[in-house]
């Protein structure tokens, strides 16, 4: 079964073409786990998903996926497992220079980094009025360094892509976050409707304890909260 994945960056994806990274110790876990399925780890750019999806052509699972932004916060469009891992999303400044959030107005005149395509909700009605200026860069490595020089007020990145690049490039108290972040959330899987029951299959070993035991020391590894009531 393919499991396909969007988002090419660490450290869910550290590197691609030598399959590196949290998703692809996932689906080996996945497969170490029981012996009916034989589970593929395919990267996809998030339009095809979307355009397979709503074509009804997708011939897998999605990995690291919330319901929302898949417009389908009731879970009634696809099957969806429980939540695997949980992140947020950080409002990112140079420490010299610490951004708070605190509202619509506490961005005003100011410039926020962003990857291109990615959509940020707290920031929309302050660039389309004018009061905000979006700066977008390729990678999150670029966004942290458009933050670190000031090129921007502040950037918008995941605590989990974050960590990976201090230690990384050890910026340990380079950067300032601001005590309220942009959004937290978590990921999860999702299937289309015609997949059911090779999704039952999929969940039913998600949902095993022992299964659960080792995601929760992966996560670890990989400096990712597992969720409510794991051990950190």
């Amino acid at each position: 079964m393919n499991i396909f994945v969007y988002h090419n960056k660490p450290p869910y994806i550290v590197n691609l073409a030598e399959q590196q990274g949290l998703y692809f110790d996932f689906v080996a876990l996945l497969n170490a786990s029981q012996s009916h399925t034989r589970y593929k780890l395919i990267y996809l750019p998030r339009r095809r998903i979307e355009r397979d999806l709503n074509e009804q052509t997708l011939n897998g699972a999605v990995l690291g996926v919330h319901p929302v932004w898949f417009k389908d916060p009731d879970k009634t469009r696809y099957l969806w497992s429980e939540p695997l891992m949980y992140d947020t999303d950080e409002f990112v400044s140079c420490a010299e220079n610490p951004f708070e959030y605190n509202g619509v107005a506490s961005m005003s005149n100011k410039k926020f980094g962003g990857i291109l395509g990615y959509h940020y909700f707290r920031t929309v009605k302050p660039v389309s009025t004018g009061v905000l200026e979006r700066v977008d860069a390729n990678s999150e490595e670029g966004l942290l360094e458009l933050a670190l020089r000031e090129r921007v007020d502040f950037a918008i990145v995941s605590r989990s892509t974050l960590n990976y690049f201090i230690k990384k490039n050890r910026w340990q108290e380079h950067f300032h976050l601001s005590k309220q972040p942009h959004e937290s959330y978590y990921r999860a899987m999702l299937a289309p409707p015609q997949l059911q029951s090779q999704f039952e299959r999929l969940a039913t070993t998600l949902n095993e304890a022992s299964f659960r035991s080792k995601l929760t020391q992966l996560l670890s590894r990989y400096q990712i909260d597992a969720g409510p009531g794991t051990a950190k």
